[in-house]
């Protein structure tokens, strides 16, 4: 059976970060084994040419992506031409009789061209049903399709809505929401781009040797695969367990120093950590970077050769004499300022195959 053919699918990035958004899609497309080319990118408006179901997963499993949808047609924003190309637009693609739907329009920068979003909204949903000669309805509360409008800028895009970020379960997931946390813990949706960045699958195994209280293991483990975590101090990986069973998940925790992880023999798929460093972490007396590079040699035995691990550093503490380049190589690098004081890198290196 022939694979279905790419389409054009267009994902609203958060913002949040330059970089990080389309990073972190792209490797959750190839988490999951969905070739994609890179069409064009309008500040936060990424367009791919991809199939639509890989499209609506790696959404729903990102961190930092709004939504998705697929393109059925680009346009000015020019109310009498986004109509125009409404006119010629086979709806019937995506809609059956009787299906009920809505349509929602969103402008994703500020400086987009004043439009009246109730009034064309409106207008786009009385053309589809002109289209499809009233066989549909509309309903906004619970449509079948809903249809989305992307204002950004004199460019619109118009077509069927494949996935949202879950909002709610990383709010569910924060800290304060935990039996367990501590100050520095990351915040989930950090965590899960770096879970994404490792390029895990659902079923890898997954490792953090610095799991703390289990932030890196709860987004792993909510996207199906299968977490370990170690950490040298006993009461952390007991409240680790505590927040993982709060949420549903099981997993398998080690005491141990991440300088001789005892998983050797049995190699994981994907690695993502973030390093003790700071006040509210603990080193056990070690220097940070003489810790880290360190781990790193020993860490690079547990991974599959190929496999990704994902890095959460301070600039202070990155050097590229730290990581082993007899074993990994550099893939990408992303900055990160947490607050005034504090700025990271994200770094994502990839076993060499010979290893």
């Amino acid at each position: 059976m022939n694979p279905p053919e790419p389409q054009l699918c267009l994902f609203i990035l958060s913002g949040e970060h330059e970089t990080l958004p389309q990073a972190e899609l792209c490797a959750a497309l190839e988490a999951e084994g969905y070739a994609f080319t890179i069409h064009n990118r309008h500040r936060r408006i990424l367009l791919l040419r991809v199939d639509p179901e890989g499209a609506k997963i790696a959404t729903q499993r990102a961190g930092l992506v709004n939504h998705a949808s697929i393109v059925a047609f680009e346009s000015p924003t020019i109310e009498e031409t986004i109509l125009q190309f409404m006119k010629k637009t086979k709806f019937e693609q995506w809609l059956k009789p009787q299906n009920r739907f809505s349509v929602k329009i969103t402008r994703v920068e500020r400086e987009s061209i004043p439009i009246d979003v109730d009034e064309l909204q409106g207008k786009l949903g009385s053309q589809i049903w002109h289209v499809m000669n009233g066989s549909v309805e509309v309903d906004l509360a619970a449509p079948d399709v809903l249809f989305l409008g992307v204002i950004a800028g004199n460019l619109f895009f118009f077509g069927p809505h494949l996935a949202s970020r879950d909002r709610v379960g990383f709010f569910q997931r924060r800290s304060p929401h935990r039996p367990f946390f501590v100050p520095s813990a990351i915040h989930p949706k950090i965590a899960r781009v770096m879970v994404n960045l490792s390029r895990v699958a659902a079923s890898d195994r997954f490792f953090d040797p610095f799991c703390g209280t289990g932030g890196l293991l709860i987004e792993a483990a909510d996207i199906g695969s299968f977490p370990i975590g170690l950490d040298i101090d006993i009461s952390i990986l007991a409240g680790c367990q505590k927040n993982l069973n709060h949420y549903g998940f099981n997993f398998n925790g080690i005491i141990a120093d991440a300088r001789a992880p005892p998983i050797r023999s049995e190699k994981v798929e994907a690695i993502a950590t973030d390093p003790p460093y700071g006040r509210s972490s603990s080193t056990k007396g070690s220097a940070v970077v003489n810790l880290i590079e360190k781990s790193l040699t020993a860490i690079a035995d547990t991974l599959v050769p190929g496999g990704y691990l994902c890095l959460a550093l301070p600039l202070e503490y990155f050097k590229e004499e730290i990581i082993p380049k007899d074993s990994f190589e550099i893939v990408e690098m992303h900055t990160m300022r947490i607050h005034r004081s504090l700025q990271r890198h994200i770094v994502v290196l990839q076993k060499k195959e010979q290893c």
